[in-house]
This record gives C-alpha cells, sequence and structure tokens, in this order.
C-alpha cells in the first residue's frame, strides 16, 4: 500500500514538472515568434531627423521637418505602449509605419532645404551684387555732394544693412540675408532716387550756365586776354587766354554748393557773372593770397530782393566779400563761399589776371547725363 502511494505521488510530481516544462516551451516558444519593437526603424529615423536640423530644415523647410518630429514621437509612444503590453500580444506595425512616415518626411525636408538654400544662394550672390553696385554708385557720385540728412541716413543705413547681409550670407545664414537685403535695396533705391531728383532740379539751369561760359570764351578770344571760369560740379577753376584754356586748378568751395549764394551765413558759392575788383596780397586778407569779385551784382540783388519778399529765404543781409584765395588743398568744401585753391595754385593766377578780369562761376559745364550717365 505505502508503495502505491509513493509510485502515486511520484507520477504527481512527474506530472507537474512535465505541465511547467510544457508551459514553459509554450511560453518559450510564444517569445520567440512574438513581435520584436523596430529599433532599428527608429534609429535611423532620428538619424534622417538629425541629418535634415543640419541642414538647417528647421529655416527652410520648418513645416515638413516638424510633420518629420511629430510623426517620430508618434513612433515612439506608440512603441511605449506595445512595450507595456504583454509581449506576446504586442503588435508593432502601427508603429513601424509611423516611423517609416517620419523617416521620409525627414528626408523629404533635408532635400527641401537643400534645394531651397540653393536657389537663395543662387538669387541673393546677384541681388547682393545688384545692391554693391547701386551703394557704389551712390558713393561715386552722389556720396560728395551736400544732400538731406534724410537722404544721408537712408544711405548709411542701406549700408549697415548690406554690410550685414553679407556677413549672413558668407556664414550661410540666407534668411537672414533676404531679410537685411530687401531693406538695404529699398533704402539705396530711395537714396539715389532722392539724390538724382536733387540733381535734376539743379542742373535745369545748365543751358544758362552753358551760355555764360561760352560767353566768357568768346569775350577771352575777342580780346586776347585772361578769363576765369569756375566749374562748381567738376571743382575746377579754369584759365582762359585768347579763347583757350592755359590752366587749370583743383577748387574747393562752400559746404553748400549746389545751388547759387542766397543770402548771408548760407555757406554757398555764387553763380554767375562777375569780375576781379581787387587784388589782395598776405597782409590785406587772412587767406595767403586773394582775388576778391564783385558779388553780388544787379542779378544776386534782385533775386535776394525777391525772395525775401516772397518769404522763401530769411532777411539776413545779402553777403559779400566773396574772393578766389588761398590756404585750399584740405580736400573738402569748407568755405564761407568763396572758391580755395592752394596756395602754389593762388600764386600762378595770382600773376596772370588783374583787376576786371572776367570771373564767371558756373554750376557745372556738362550735362547730368553726362557726368553720371543718366
Amino acid at each position: 500500500m505505502e508503495r502505491k502511494r509513493r509510485i502515486s505521488i511520484k507520477r504527481v510530481f512527474i506530472a507537474f514538472f512535465g505541465l511547467c516544462a510544457f508551459i514553459a516551451l509554450i511560453f518559450g516558444i510564444l517569445f520567440l515568434v512574438s513581435a520584436k519593437p523596430p529599433v532599428y526603424a527608429v534609429n535611423i529615423c532620428q538619424h534622417e531627423i538629425s541629418r535634415a536640423r543640419e541642414v538647417e530644415a528647421d529655416k527652410y523647410a520648418p513645416h515638413v521637418l516638424l510633420s518629420a518630429e511629430t510623426t517620430c514621437q508618434l513612433a515612439i509612444n506608440e512603441w511605449k505602449y506595445q512595450n507595456n503590453r504583454v509581449f506576446f500580444v504586442r503588435n508593432y506595425h502601427q508603429m513601424l509605419s509611423l516611423v517609416n512616415d517620419a523617416t521620409n518626411k525627414a528626408r523629404e525636408a533635408t532635400e527641401l532645404a537643400m534645394h531651397t538654400k540653393d536657389s537663395l544662394q543662387s538669387g541673393l550672390s546677384d541681388k547682393l551684387k545688384a545692391v554693391s553696385y547701386k551703394l557704389d554708385h551712390f558713393d561715386d557720385y552722389y556720396a560728395h555732394l551736400p544732400l538731406s540728412g534724410t537722404t544721408r541716413q537712408n544711405f548709411t543705413m542701406a549700408k549697415l544693412r548690406y554690410m550685414e547681409s553679407k556677413e549672413a550670407y558668407e556664414r550661410g545664414d540666407y534668411k537672414q540675408v533676404g531679410v537685411n537685403l530687401d531693406v538695404a535695396s529699398q533704402l539705396i533705391t530711395k537714396s539715389v532716387s532722392e539724390a538724382h531728383s536733387f540733381l535734376s532740379d539743379y542742373f535745369q539751369s545748365l543751358s544758362k550756365w552753358q551760355r555764360w561760359a561760352n560767353e566768357t570764351i568768346s569775350w577771352s578770344g575777342k580780346n586776347g586776354a585772361y578769363a576765369i571760369l569756375v566749374d562748381k560740379f567738376a571743382h575746377k577753376l579754369y584759365v582762359y587766354h585768347d579763347g583757350k584754356i592755359k590752366k587749370e586748378f583743383y577748387a574747393e568751395l562752400g559746404p553748400n554748393w549746389i545751388g547759387t549764394k542766397q543770402y548771408r551765413g548760407d555757406r554757398a558759392t555764387p553763380e554767375g557773372k562777375y569780375h576781379i575788383t581787387k587784388k589782395k596780397n598776405r597782409h590785406q586778407t587772412k587767406y595767403y593770397k586773394a582775388l576778391l569779385i564783385n558779388y553780388p551784382n544787379d542779378e544776386d540783388k534782385a533775386r535776394y530782393n525777391t525772395n525775401v519778399k516772397n518769404g522763401s529765404i530769411p532777411k539776413r543781409g545779402i553777403g559779400n566779400l566773396i574772393e578766389i584765395h588761398g590756404d585750399g588743398g584740405k580736400g573738402i568744401n569748407w568755405t564761407d563761399g568763396c572758391v580755395a585753391l592752394t596756395n602754389n595754385d593762388i600764386d600762378k593766377l595770382y600773376e596772370l589776371v588783374g583787376v576786371g578780369t572776367p570771373v564767371t562761376i558756373v554750376g557745372s559745364l556738362k550735362s547730368l547725363k553726362e557726368i553720371n550717365g543718366f
């Protein structure tokens, strides 16, 4: 009886261990055949997103990159959810679909960003050159003029924005280039337009200047005498004899030399037909030497009276004591309205001319088109 009981117990243990082994086998098989998380796919996706960021897709393809990052996060959330489930019921199909979608979007963001940058680089390069040309043109033709404060300020701001754009372009920040370059282009275009309009108004007197110049040169030829012709725009003083140029000197003028002199203290150099009334040596003038001219003439006086009457200028007096004098060579327009030469040049001029020598001062001998091409 005891022996049968032992056999029965033994069989129970064998059956129990057999059942456990069977269950373990089943779980082992289930584990082996259960879905494995596609970690490799997540790694590829994250790599593609990093690559998209390296080519600045956050700037040049932000919506596509954001979609890729959002989809990738959804895939990771799905991964976490499936990992919390019993292993033999896990299903990573949706996660894999999201990961693949995110990977494709990240690659699309990379391609779009690179294409956009290439397009911007090419277009911005041409635009930088165009703005640079306008800035150089302004420097060459307008920067030396007595322009309004607003025009100068716009030019300065345009130059600063251009420099910022150029630096951003060199470091590949094309978005910043576009913003600054658009502002620079608008400002320099406005400055050039204002400056050209200012000059166009001034050059309305060209025919009058050319008539004065021709009359002066003709007088020199007919009388076989010396005559002085000052071209303010060219900053040149020409000495004629027998109707031909004998000497030319660089001349400095008043700071407000565009336009004729209107009243005392405006620091403008007059325009008109005058003559020398007195030769001053170094003991008779505060400058090295000087040739006094008869400003104001009758035309200057009539214009002053008319302008005071209509209120276009203040009643400060018309001014006088306009001279061609020495102490020039400063490289700027600095006089109170006179014409300044270097001491060496005033010496040469002083020896050639005398009281009564005609002095004609004009805005320009050339047209505006001849000077700046348009």
